[in-house]
């Protein structure tokens, strides 16, 4: 158990998800931010309005920390909210010009950085990586769902 946690906290140290101010992968945008872009622009490219509640459930946050989200990217000029027209409760969102160019660059380096680790895995052990990946990330969505092991999670 030791051991994981410590790989998994050098590994996000080393990440860089500890920056607030840039992401992993350098662009000058925090890392909430960049995963909302991200969601966004995958759910305009589906042909899908997401709505606040939406992106709150897609990020796994409270409705306070996505209520200022979504202001801090409205006050950046990169997401509109409109009111729905079928519940005047439900706010939905969309990417401005602005965001979706964002979304693209975040999309690109993203996409390099991701590239130049696996270049620096070993050829033979990249697809070990991969699936070693996948089942940590289903025991995750296993040990969260568990209120159990809640008061293990540090």
């Amino acid at each position: 158990m030791r051991e994981l946690r410590s790989e998994v906290r050098a590994f996000v140290r080393g990440f860089g998800l500890l920056d607030e101010e840039r992401t992993p992968c350098g662009v000058e945008v925090a890392p909430r931010e960049a995963h909302a872009l991200a969601i966004l622009a995958e759910a305009e490219q589906a042909g899908v309005q997401l709505s606040q509640s939406d992106l709150r459930r897609a990020l796994g946050v409270d409705k306070s920390n996505v209520t200022r989200l979504i202001q801090r990217l409205r006050d950046d000029g990169r997401v509109a909210q409109d009111v729905s027209e079928a519940d005047g409760r439900v706010r939905r969102l969309r990417l401005t010009a602005a965001g979706r160019r964002l979304a693209g660059r975040l999309e690109e380096q993203s996409l390099l950085r991701f590239q130049s680790i696996l270049d620096a895995i070993p050829c033979a052990e990249r697809d070990a990586v991969v699936r070693a990946l996948h089942i940590l990330n289903s025991a995750l969505r296993r040990a969260t769902e568990e209120p159990s092991h809640a008061s293990e999670a540090s």
